[in-house]
């Protein structure tokens, strides 16, 4: 696993990238493997470039620290 959530992002971005979807899928199972447990998600068994870029968005979202003060109360 990773400690360096900089270069998951970095893996990320290179996996939307990808047109390939056989390729953008293997990475996607690579990097959900470089997750902690708690960010991992379960991977269907056939997907999409859209559910891939859809799952990637969703990673992002729980490894990426909080930004304060965006929210209204």
């Amino acid at each position: 696993m990773l400690t360096n959530n900089s270069e998951v992002l970095n893996l990320m971005s290179k996996c939307r990238e990808l047109r390939d979807v056989g390729r953008k899928s293997r990475l996607l199972v690579y990097i959900n493997q470089l997750l902690p447990a708690e960010s991992k998600v379960k991977l269907p068994s056939l997907i999409t470039n859209d559910g891939i870029d859809n799952l990637l968005c969703w990673m992002e979202v729980k490894i990426s620290p909080p930004i304060y003060g965006l929210a209204t109360a």
